[in-house]
């Protein structure tokens, strides 16, 4: 699959006269060295690929310079350990896409608002790639500006990852978790404070939305964990200093 996905940027970039660009792809000895242990299909796709490129807003660089700094900016919500997450793109709105990474593996794709907003993306990066690859083939079918054709698809259309989407999950007070006769929720919420709210993921659609600022105060800032590979999702609440 990374070779086929690859295969429709390098078309797409082709047919389009310069309007999209590719990025350069990622060497095999760059990769190498990464705090992030990266998969062999992952490692297939940005060595042929790096990410792409529309005009002067949208540029969607899998190899983001943030991924390789010890601290990221402080506003993103999963804090400064590059080992847990991989960052992907933020997409000019105040909302950072990110592929949820346990162990050396590489799971679902998140992304956060800069309020408590979250939402459960994609369920690799592979398949969140190719969705973008639609999106660009939606684009270049449109007349007109191919940004902006590509922005109301991004954001808009039913085949969009990235949509706004309809379905939700209701996040759930930790103290509730934690009496669950579920033992993987039970388990998920153990180690939480009682202000904490999580998500159970495990049959969600995708995209689905989980909107922790319907039960967090407004103003309120959270910092994010995984558990289970992403199959949960937990918001903690951020104590004033």
């Amino acid at each position: 699959m990374p070779h086929a996905v690859a295969a429709r940027f390098q078309e797409l970039a082709r047919i389009s006269d310069g309007r999209i660009e590719l990025l350069p792809a990622v060497p095999d000895d760059a990769m190498s060295p990464w705090a992030i242990s990266v998969p062999e299909d992952v490692r297939a796709l940005f060595g042929a690929v790096g990410g792409f490129r529309i005009g002067d807003r949208y540029v969607f660089d899998f190899n983001q310079p943030d991924n390789h700094v010890p601290v990221v900016n402080e506003s993103w919500p999963l804090g400064a350990d590059s080992s847990t997450y991989w960052l992907l793109h933020s997409d000019g709105s105040a909302t950072t896409y990110y592929v949820d990474v346990e162990d050396g593996s590489w799971g679902r794709v998140f992304s956060f608002w800069e309020e408590p907003y979250a939402r459960l993306v994609a369920p690799s990066l592979l398949s969140w790639a190719d969705n973008l690859a639609s999106g660009l083939e939606a684009a270049l079918r449109a007349d007109g500006d191919l940004g902006k054709a590509f922005s109301d698809w991004f954001f808009g259309d039913e085949e969009s990852l990235s949509r706004h989407p309809e379905n939700a999950v209701q996040p759930v007070p930790a103290a509730t978790a934690r009496t669950s006769d579920d033992p993987e929720i039970a388990a998920a919420a153990a180690d939480l404070p009682d202000d904490a709210y999580l998500a159970d993921l495990r049959t969600a659609a995708y995209p689905t939305e989980i909107p922790f600022a319907s039960v967090i105060p407004y103003g309120d800032e959270v910092t994010y964990a995984r558990s289970a590979n992403g199959r949960f999702l937990t918001a903690t609440i951020i104590p004033d200093p």
